[in-house]
């Protein structure tokens, strides 16, 4: 048998004979491509196909952008089957990623997020190894397709004049398209969805990712809502704060990552072990606390858009922008840490993060945050590292250092505000082996048990952290408050499945309450007896017409705090915000709840005339007014 010389084998092009047009070729498997989209990342695939059915438009519009995109690497290429495999490369990557996005956060893949590159892949890292193997393993396989096909495919060389020309007419048609379809709000809403309409997931899983993408790509722009008049926002700042010097306690904020009561659940029994919120449940429970829910801007992420709701009293909902909010604030703004400070409060940042995360760099000081610890200057992620991230002990113990020495060296009273960041997710293996902490009755497998068991030990290890911050409060005779919150609900690996097998009343389809329910993490206020000496803010709290459910939107936290505290007339905004609540406590683009609980999807005029005017200020405040440094 002779042997056969590698060295002198050739790859042979595989090329298609003159007389076949490539266009078949590529519009079917512009077809299957889109077909293999939809098998990523619809939930009801059955369903979605008879609605296609009925409204075959839909299938076009998914189509359409895998055709062009296919096209157009024809065009440069002029290798079908390296276009084909490109094209295929591509939206299967960007399906696999919607997909991890959407069980993860509930959220599907925005444009926006491609803004947030750095941010995702710093979360990339921290994901279990066997994830990262499989992540690699797309990517390789990805790319190995990708040379394999360009090799061998032939190179037809075309005359340059008709290759620019087909470049043009590509281009041309997805201009057309994108003006005409893609753009078009109504023409996007008139087709119907599965589920809850105002749920994103849905609007993705009903119209396919590929039509949905677009259109959400043409609705990022910011613009001033319907009868807005600069005039009129300019005389309602003109006011300087006028706050009596009585009472100013040291306010130390602190927004708990993934930070939740999911552990109060009665299929879930810790009894027998420690209870992951005992110090939070004994602070809300005591006489200097005034507690509830408030209701963030995301699910499972969106950790600054909580930040943002909180601290400005604006909302992140009402600017209907899949941006982060931090995006659009490029100026000083008149945040809760200025207005503080300009009544004589020095103002402090500390996130144990990346200072570049959300561009926190440079919205901090825009905030008014006169002082600011990072990751990179104040912290070491090679010894005070669990998961990846800063851990709580090292949190606290730079929170409770600034706080000491402040109260040592200085007169003047202290806001000093803490992004933690220990439990974020993935929860998967984020601690490595850990024991039993709870109880259930629930059939769970072992790795839906050690999921739970992951996130509640990070919740333990917060709230042991909130523990030692009382601790010292209680020990000091300095006024201090203390305000702790979560920014979101953890988002699982198991997307939804938590909610429903252990009978929580959240779900993104359920009830006006389910729906709600997704959006809303605890919060804390709470004052030692030295500040309970100055004001005895639960006693005030009784006369401020909180609803009794105690369930408040993210943008009212900040401004309760300044009322709780006899701050009225710090800020014109905060002291509206105040006010609309006792009328507005909850409003999200689809949730209206009055002063009495009632749910509603609808809101009456008085609700609607709160809603404008918010909307309205915010935009003033991201866009029209000027501050100086």
């Amino acid at each position: 048998m002779s042997e056969v010389n590698l060295e002198k084998t050739e790859f042979v092009p595989v090329y298609f004979p003159k007389k076949d047009r490539p266009w078949p070729i590529l519009g079917a498997a512009s077809v299957f491509i889109t077909g293999l989209v939809f098998l990523i990342t619809s939930e009801h695939f059955i369903r979605l196909g008879i609605r296609i059915l009925k409204n075959p438009t839909l299938l076009l519009f998914n189509i359409l952008p895998v055709f062009l995109f296919m096209a157009l690497t024809y065009f440069l290429s002029r290798r079908v089957l390296f276009s084909v495999t490109m094209t295929a490369s591509f939206f299967i990557l960007f399906a696999v990623i919607d997909k991890v996005k959407t069980v993860l956060r509930q959220e599907p893949l925005l444009p926006s997020d491609f803004t947030l590159a750095k941010e995702a892949l710093t979360i990339v890292k921290t994901f279990p190894p066997i994830h990262l193997f499989l992540i690699g393993l797309l990517l390789v396989g990805l790319l190995a397709a990708l040379v394999l096909s360009f090799r061998l495919s032939k190179n037809e060389k075309p005359i340059g004049k008709m290759q620019l020309l087909g470049c043009l007419i590509v281009i041309i048609l997805g201009y057309g398209a994108n003006t005409f379809a893609y753009s078009n709000t109504a023409l996007y809403n008139q087709y119907p969805v599965i589920d809850n309409p105002y749920f994103q997931v849905n609007q993705y899983n009903s119209k396919g990712l590929i039509y949905s993408f677009c259109h959400q790509f043409n609705i990022t722009r910011v613009t001033p809502p319907e009868g807005y008049d600069k005039a009129t926002f300019d005389q309602l700042e003109k006011e300087q704060p006028q706050v009596s010097a009585n009472n100013k306690p040291h306010i130390v904020m602190i927004m708990g990552e993934a930070f939740s009561d999911l552990s109060n659940n009665q299929n879930l029994d810790f009894s027998k072990y420690r209870d992951p919120l005992q110090n939070f449940k004994e602070m809300a429970d005591s006489e200097n606390a005034v507690s509830g829910k408030i209701v963030v801007p995301g699910y499972g992420g969106g950790t600054s858009n909580t930040e943002y709701d909180v601290l400005t009293a604006c909302s992140t909902r009402y600017l209907n922008n899949p941006l982060p909010t931090y995006n659009f604030i490029h100026q000083p703004f008149d945040a809760l840490p200025r207005r503080l400070a300009q009544i004589g409060y020095e103002t402090q940042a500390i996130h144990p993060g990346y200072e570049w995360f959300y561009n926190r760099q440079n919205v901090y000081p825009y905030l008014g945050f006169e002082t600011r610890y990072f990751l990179e200057d104040s912290f070491d992620l090679a010894t005070q590292g669990v998961g990846g991230y800063v851990n709580e002990t090292a949190t606290m113990d730079k929170i409770l250092e600034t706080l000491d020495t402040h109260i040592k060296t200085e007169e003047t009273p202290l806001f000093s505000f803490t992004v933690t960041i220990q439990n974020h997710g993935p929860f998967d293996n984020h601690y490595g082996s850990l024991p039993q902490s709870f109880d259930t009755d629930i059939s769970l497998t072992e790795a839906e048990r050690d999921l739970l068991t992951q996130y509640f030990k990070g919740i333990t290890d917060a709230d042991t952290q909130l523990g030692r911050l009382r601790d010292y409060a209680q020990a000091s005779t300095e006024p201090i408050v203390v305000v702790y919150f979560g920014d979101h609900l953890p988002g699982f690996s198991n997307g939804m499945d938590f909610f429903s097998l252990l009978d929580y009343p959240i779900g993104p389809n359920g009830t006006l309450e389910e729906r709600l329910a997704l959006y809303e993490t605890p919060f804390l206020i709470w004052q030692n007896d030295a500040a309970k000496e100055q004001c005895a803010f639960s006693e005030t709290a009784k006369s401020l017409s909180l609803p009794a459910s105690r369930i408040i939107n993210a943008q009212y936290l900040g401004a309760l705090l300044t009322q709780l505290l006899g701050m009225e007339g710090v800020s014109p905004l905060f002291d509206y915000a105040n006010e609309a609540r006792q009328i507005l406590p909850v409003s999200t683009n689809e949730i209206f709840v009055d002063a009495n609980g009632n749910y509603s999807e609808s809101a009456t005029q008085e609700q609607k005339d709160i809603v404008s005017k918010m909307k309205a200020w915010q935009y003033y405040k991201l866009f029209d007014q000027s501050l100086s440094k």
